[in-house]
């Protein structure tokens, strides 16, 4: 265990990485105040916090969503092992360097300027109780540390070892209420078995669930694939949730089968051959709903179509991360990258593989390479399935 692990995560901004936000702006807490509704109860987490930045951002996103909090009880709770980061956090004041990835609206919005720093809101201020906590040594769940609708564990594990990363993983899901989310950094997770959680595969990334006995309000949509209509990274400066989450009658879902290939209908008539889109589309669905084989048969159904296609390919590398076989993820993401030399997702992915069995010169190159993608692009543009902007993703890999 080296210092950093026994200090904690101290490199964090507000709304850092904007993929992940997004996912919880546009699906995870949308269903899960839903859910909670009629209870009027909401438990949030954000373990391994450092300075506050990620705990205020989803207070943030908490005041957007849920603006008429009159009868709720929320908790939305950071915790750090270092106590001086935490002094920082409770003061609730931030420089510039904190605001590197946030929409000015937001800093216009929650914040004010006093000399050199930014001071939040005392509204949103008070809505976040910060405690030291050893994700180590602490013996939780129980007392306040248990119970939670979200946990986000983010940029944490990667301080540990293997066995530690199993320990604490496990820990975390046994912390959360039933249908409750576990949200960590990309690939932190894969290749560990959680029990009573299922893995939730949207293209924004994997998020962990613990498994419901009876249902748990609607599930939130997957995003479609490729030809569907995109939504935008920015957060508007005054949301509601009926602008961010269809209704619960139009969340409810049937079981989704894989698309037919073309043949003969019941009365006899060519069935149409389906397009790539919607079977990227199913195969999204489907992986989000924990149906892998199904997904993957999906994706052969489009490779049937046009073998050159390099989506079906990225979502198979993403399902074999999935199930622990990263030489053929890193296979499926090799020829992604031949077949769409320009796709800044799989350099990146591949980039984590390389960095997880210690090529490290392979991971920089492969960094260097999607930077370069990105700088090449204008700057507004958005980019899949992170769903921001290219210049935006280009600041973060360049630091």
């Amino acid at each position: 265990m080296n210092d950093m692990t026994l200090r904690g995560n101290g490199e964090t901004y507000f709304f850092r990485d904007h993929g992940q936000f997004d996912l919880l702006r546009l699906r995870l807490l949308p269903a899960l105040i839903e859910s909670r509704r009629r209870a009027r109860t909401l438990r949030l987490w954000s373990a391994g916090c450092a300075s506050g930045e990620e705990a205020y951002s989803l207070a943030m996103l908490v005041d957007m969503l849920l603006p008429e909090r009159d009868g709720w009880s929320i908790l939305i709770l950071g915790s750090d092992i270092d106590e001086t980061a935490l002094a920082k956090a409770r003061r609730g004041r931030y420089g510039q360097w904190s605001f590197r990835m946030t929409p000015p609206m937001l800093r216009q919005r929650y914040f004010r300027r006093t000399g050199d720093e930014w001071a939040l809101d005392e509204r949103i201020r008070c809505m976040v109780t910060f405690h030291v906590v050893d994700l180590i040594g602490e013996p939780f769940p129980g007392g306040e540390l248990q119970d939670m609708d979200l946990i986000l564990c983010r940029n944490v594990f990667i301080y540990f070892g293997a066995e530690v990363v199993s320990t604490v993983a496990r820990k975390l899901a046994r912390a959360l209420s039933k249908g409750g989310y576990l949200m960590s950094g990309h690939t932190e997770l894969i290749g560990h078995r959680l029990p009573d959680m299922q893995s939730r595969l949207f293209v924004e990334g994997v998020v962990y669930q613990r498994v419901a006995h009876a249902p748990y309000g609607p599930p939130p949509q997957p995003a479609r694939g490729e030809g569907a209509k995109r939504h935008h990274s920015k957060l508007p400066p005054h949301t509601t949730p009926h602008g961010l989450q269809a209704s619960p009658s139009e969340q409810a879902r049937e079981r989704i089968t894989p698309a037919p290939l073309a043949g003969k209908g019941r009365g006899g008539g060519a069935l149409p051959m389906p397009s790539i889109d919607d079977l990227l589309a199913t195969a999204h669905k489907l992986a989000d709903s924990g149906e892998y084989a199904s997904a993957e048969q999906t994706c052969h159904q489009a490779l049937a179509i046009d073998q050159l296609a390099a989506s079906p390919h990225f979502l198979l590398a993403q399902l074999a991360q999935l199930k622990g076989d990263f030489a053929q993820a890193g296979k499926l993401l090799d020829k992604t990258l031949y077949l769409d030399p320009g796709s800044v997702a799989a350099h990146l992915e591949q980039a984590a593989l390389s960095e997880r069995t210690g090529n490290l010169p392979r991971a920089q190159t492969l960094r260097r390479a999607a930077l370069n993608i990105l700088r090449a692009l204008p700057g507004a543009a958005v980019i899949d399935p992170y769903e921001t902007t290219a210049a935006e993703m280009a600041q973060w890999i360049a630091q």
